[in-house]
């Protein structure tokens, strides 16, 4: 057991904890969640001992052994990646060695038997330790992690940072620690190392805690949440989900409780005042006044407005095609990553990349961006076409000396003061915070910067990679919001799901064929993915019979539906085109409802417009 008993820690502009105090079982699975700022890593650190309080007793019970997984990226060492894991299990290694050493002695001197027990015994530890299984295990973690079986025997440092600390989580994974401690250990990882791991964690029996911005890990991997908000600390049941349901209960409670304190208030304050000098009255005036001073008055609660004020400046409709590539290919080297490569990206989409690593995703945006260079075929942009491209790198570019006020005004072109407070306002720079220098801020401050000033003047297409790195929840929740008010056209690379489902239209999955389209979010490609390979087994084969089944009159009615279909797609169209105009109305950009109305209808067209394309698609197949 963890015990955290009335933890006090001050910085010298904030108090960060106020005599917290919580208990997490050994088999707990909790995640730690607040503002950026609220202590989370500090808070981990303490139970680490890897950081001082200054009161309060943190007690971590002696017979517990903890895998630590650090958010920074680890230095690189010559050992092969198979080493660097099984390095994690010295003991294993330092035994074995042994083992090696008195067989060799037995094999001079058979007939020493204090060498032959003492053999026995370290193979009995050694599989105590699971040291016969010990390789094969850790092949099965790297390969769960993205790592492929050529790759177990290169060199450690010839990988990236992500890389690096995969082999570092494999190493924790397999040592099954008591405890787990991650701090944001998705940020390195791609979705189906996300999925894997998932999984690997549904069946834990030890105790986790971890830091994740990750919605939808967090609602499969753990089964509490401590929320950190204003120096206190309070222990939810269940996921992340359950956690926001119960959070709004104790919302919706806490106002009911003010309001009817407040018209408890106003009674006493009235009382008093009407009959305050009438000498009859007195005993009752100051049993009132007694009653007022003996409240435990309760706060209103601060209301976060800024998915409501959010305003985004549209770019103009532009043109039906966006961006094309044509009969492209791309190499690096001897290293083929795309042949013949054909795609559209067309007005309205909001496309999702997809795909394992090494498929050519980035690849891909950053030949959609220009950054690199086509080795063969035409990359065509529609008449007056606008891109911006986010990457990692634009925290890097961002004038360390300038304020937030300064990197957004330089330029927002014919803004007054009010309008970019207002906007910046919208991303959570509030107040005096505008006037920090960039150069102070967290890397979740200078990335929420750098995606506000890609919307500061409105363009046709954004390229996004990795856009929700560094940021915490509110933080998604603004870019969120944002972009699906955006009217233009968006292709990303995430590894956050919840962003995925929230702001795309369309999926698009990359591989070694090419690309293959997917006409919905994230859930959606997974489900058709599912229901195509099951299809896909059965669709050649059928064929011919159901080609051979299908009768005139058959086919006259599913040519008239394909038809039907084709006409409501040009409606939905319309519709949708007129949500986006009416989203772009000054008149209501104020109005929260109206907008939340106008895109829960937005979705539901997008939904029944896949779905007949869907229909569309399989109708056309019977009548091949």
């Amino acid at each position: 057991m963890i015990t955290v008993d009335s933890l006090y820690k001050e910085f010298p502009d904030k108090i960060l904890f106020k005599h917290i105090s919580f208990k997490l079982k050994d088999n707990m699975r909790v995640a730690i969640v607040g503002p950026n700022g609220s202590g989370k890593s500090t808070l981990l650190k303490i139970i680490l001992n890897f950081e001082n309080y200054d009161s309060g007793k943190v007690d971590v019970g002696r017979s517990i052994s903890i895998g630590y997984l650090p958010q920074e990226i680890v230095e690189g060492t010559e050992k092969t990646i198979i080493e660097e894991v099984l390095n994690s299990f010295p003991e294993i290694s330092t035994i074995e060695n042994e083992i090696k050493l008195l067989s060799d002695k037995i094999e001079d001197d058979p007939s020493n038997k204090k060498n032959i027990n003492q053999l026995s015994n370290l193979q009995d530890k050694f599989q105590e330790l699971g040291g016969w299984e010990i390789e094969k295990n850790a092949k099965v973690i790297l390969g769960g992690l993205g790592f492929k079986e050529e790759q177990f025997d290169m060199p450690f440092n010839s990988f990236s940072g992500g890389w690096r600390m995969r082999c570092l989580l494999a190493g924790i994974l397999l040592r099954k620690p008591n405890y787990l401690f991650f701090d944001e250990p998705t940020n390195h990882l791609d979705l189906e190392a996300i999925i894997w791991m998932e999984d690997f964690l549904s069946k834990w029996r030890g105790g986790l805690i971890m830091i994740s911005h990750d919605r939808e890990f967090l609602n499969k991997s753990v089964n509490n949440i401590l929320e950190l908000d204003r120096g206190n600390a309070k222990l939810y049941k269940g996921n992340y989900n359950l956690y926001l349901k119960t959070k709004e209960e104790d919302q919706i409670q806490y106002i009911r409780e003010y309001k009817n304190q407040q018209k408890k208030i106003t009674h006493l304050e009235q009382f008093i005042e009407r009959f305050r000098y009438k000498d009859s009255k007195a005993k009752q005036v100051q049993s009132r006044v007694k009653e007022l001073e003996k409240l435990d008055i309760i706060k209103p609660i601060d209301v976060d407005k800024s998915l409501i004020n959010i305003k985004i400046p549209q770019s103009d409709r532009g043109p039906l095609k966006v961006v094309e590539l044509k009969n492209v290919k791309k190499e690096y080297g001897k290293i083929l990553v795309y042949d013949s490569l054909e795609l559209l990206i067309e007005r309205g989409q909001k496309v999702a990349l997809v795909g394992p690593n090494g498929s050519g995703k980035t690849t891909m945006l950053k030949l959609l961006a220009q950054v690199e260079d086509l080795s063969a075929g035409e990359l065509v942009f529609g008449p007056g076409i606008k891109i911006k491209y986010y990457a990692q790198h634009q925290l890097e570019i961002l004038d360390p000396n300038s304020t937030i006020y300064e990197s957004i005004s330089s330029i927002s072109s014919g803004w007054s003061e009010t309008e970019i407070r207002s906007f910046l306002g919208s991303f959570l720079f509030k107040n005096d915070t505008i006037q920090k220098k960039v150069k102070v801020l967290s890397g979740g401050e200078k990335a929420r910067l750098a995606l506000s000033r890609l919307l500061v003047d409105p363009a046709h297409l954004l390229l996004l990679d990795e856009p929700t790195n560094h940021l915490d929840m509110q933080s998604r929740d603004v870019i969120e919001f944002a972009l699906k008010k955006y009217s233009g056209s968006i292709v990303s690379i995430s590894h956050d799901r919840h962003f995925l489902n929230a702001v795309t239209n369309h999926t698009i999955e990359v591989g070694k064929l090419g690309v293959k389209h997917y006409y919905g979010n994230y859930d959606y490609y997974l489900w058709k993915k599912e229901n195509d390979s099951i299809g896909e087994k059965t669709i050649e084969s059928g064929k011919k019979e159901i080609n051979k089944k299908i009768n005139y009159q058959e086919r006259k009615k599913i040519k008239n539906r394909i038809n039907k279909i084709k006409q409501r797609l040009i409606k939905i169209d319309i519709e949708l085109d007129a949500i986006k105009v009416s989203l772009n109305d000054k008149e209501i950009e104020s109005d929260y409802k109206k907008i939340d109305d106008y895109i829960n209808n937005q979705n539901l067209l997008e939904n029944e417009y896949i779905e007949l394309l869907d229909e569309k698609e399989i109708l056309q197949k019977k009548i091949l």
